[in-house]
């Protein structure tokens, strides 16, 4: 019978355990060096003993563990084939000690990390969910030979090293939260799209590289870099004299809706004869920051834009609100009219007018260069910067953004089969942590807090996490600066343990 689990997790006692838990890491972050001055001979060594064996094999009784010790400790020295004699570090035969303790069929467990403490390895291993060489085995202290797989059930080892499934009413609280997060920025896109772009960009720019998120990051970023010679020549072919005038006549200035709602309020009270000044106001109202989005390029040139469609609007040939009745294949028409009039529209242009087309024309060419040169620029910037991993904004965004809607969570938590349909945030169509809530763990799985520190591979076994399979290469050995039995303590520690047990110069 093992030894009854008690205090295990005492952060007053400080004992480190064969353990993944995370008051355990507590206990072994604030364990500070054990000193020996003032201590009889027999006391470091019971003080010794006291330590390391609350590591290696706590659930195993004194009795018993005396009885399995072996003074006999394995290394090997490594032959130096060049007979130079160079400096040779020292064996840590002492880290041997407990060496006999890693056949055993817990502890290969807990050293592959196919669960989460030695104690629990115990219970997998118990209750039929362990096979060796293919064979159930039931006996925790089975003894392993060099060359025999084991193998454990795959969701027992999702179940050890996965994160605790929460309740239904804490994750319910959390899709909450994350919903009212959700809309509010949504509703700060749609009136900053390319500040939320941005701040989007940056955030995902600081999660880790092995996040999810970050990868298809990557990866869009790595296909948008792959296709930039085609939109290079995409967008050359488009910045012509033709392309350039539709999108300048096309602009609509942002204050155009309040001045539509100002125009039907006094309706009533305008005349016909104030009608026309009502167009020239609109027209004036047209600002440098309205031909930005055609010009991302450069956006200096919104200023040689401006000049471009006041010459042209002074033509008379269209004005701001016939433009906007107007279809596509019309504008294209009229496009051509400006740039190439014919002998009837030329006979019906005054000096004026012919002077301010002349002048239209010449800052379109102005454009068009400028423009052409600002492209070229920013492509081979964007080629040569291999190491950024910027990408621009993307005006289609911003349509993928749906607020989610208003939820009943009361109703919710009496329903899990409603609750999982309801909840359709992007990245989550599920109740959070429990997308299959028949399952004991986390899901969609992730591993539990604090693994990384106790994620430690050891020599003498060869893991396959996959198929959660692991093969016993050969018992742990001490090599020329290392010792292949994982320990959180040192050889003066292992060295007053082993000299405990080492009685009667055996």
């Amino acid at each position: 019978m093992p030894k009854k689990g008690t205090l295990l997790k005492s952060l007053s006692r400080g004992r480190v355990r064969a353990s993944f838990n995370k008051y355990n890491l507590f206990n072994l972050y604030k364990k500070s060096q054990i000193s020996f001055r003032t201590k009889t001979l027999y006391q470091q060594k019971w003080q010794a003993k006291q330590e390391t064996r609350s590591y290696h094999g706590e659930h195993i009784r004194e009795g018993r563990w005396q009885i399995m010790f072996q003074s006999k400790l394995d290394s090997v020295a490594q032959l130096d084939a060049s007979l130079r004699g160079g400096k040779v570090e020292d064996t840590p035969y002492l880290l041997q000690t407990y060496a006999v303790l890693e056949k055993r069929l817990d502890f290969a467990l807990f050293r592959a990390m196919f669960a989460s403490s030695i104690r629990q390895a115990r219970q997998f291993i118990l209750h039929g969910n362990v096979h060796v060489n293919g064979v159930r085995v039931k006996h925790p202290s089975f003894i392993l030979k060099p060359g025999d797989v084991f193998n454990v059930k795959q969701e027992k080892v999702l179940q050890a090293l996965g994160a605790k499934k929460p309740d239904l009413k804490k994750a319910l609280n959390v899709d909450k939260r994350q919903i009212i997060l959700h809309n509010k920025f949504v509703e700060f896109a749609k009136k900053n799209p390319k500040q939320a772009w941005k701040q989007r960009i940056e955030k995902i720019k600081q999660l880790s590289n092995d996040s999810v998120e970050k990868k298809e990051y990557l990866t869009l970023v790595e296909n948008y870099k792959k296709g930039l010679d085609a939109k290079e020549l995409e967008e050359l072919r488009n910045c012509t004299p033709e392309e350039l005038l539709k999108n300048i006549i096309k602009t609509q200035p942002k204050q155009a809706p309040g001045l539509e709602n100002d125009k039907a309020e006094k309706s009533d009270a305008s005349t016909e004869a104030e009608k026309p000044n009502e167009s020239a106001g609109k027209v004036e109202n047209l600002t440098d920051a309205d031909f930005e989005s055609i010009f991302e390029r450069d956006v200096t040139l919104k200023n040689l834009a401006t000049q471009c469609y006041q010459e042209f609007s002074n033509s008379k040939l269209f004005d701001f609100e016939s433009i906007k009745a107007k279809s596509e294949e019309e504008i294209s028409t009229l496009v051509k009219d400006l740039l190439s009039p014919s002998d009837n529209i030329k006979k019906n242009l005054t000096d004026s007018q012919k002077v301010s087309m002349r002048t239209g024309k010449k800052h379109l060419s102005e454009l068009e260069k400028k423009y052409s040169e600002a492209i070229r620029k920013y492509y081979k910037i964007a080629k040569n910067d291999s190491k950024s991993n910027e990408l621009p904004f993307d005006s289609n965004w911003i349509n993928s953004l749906v607020a989610h809607e208003k939820l009943d969570f009361a109703k919710l938590a009496d329903n899990e089969q409603l609750a999982q349909t309801s909840i359709k945030l992007p990245n989550q169509h599920h109740v959070w942590g429990r997308k299959r809530s028949s399952l004991p763990f986390f899901t969609p799985w992730k591993p539990r807090p604090f693994l990384a520190p106790f994620a430690i591979l050891p020599h003498h076994l060869e893991i396959s996490f996959l198929t959660c399979h692991a093969v016993y290469l050969r018992n742990p050995v001490a090599r020329p600066g290392h010792s292949e039995v994982i320990s959180p303590f040192d050889t003066p520690l292992h060295e007053r343990a082993y000299m405990f047990y080492n009685r009667k110069g055996k």
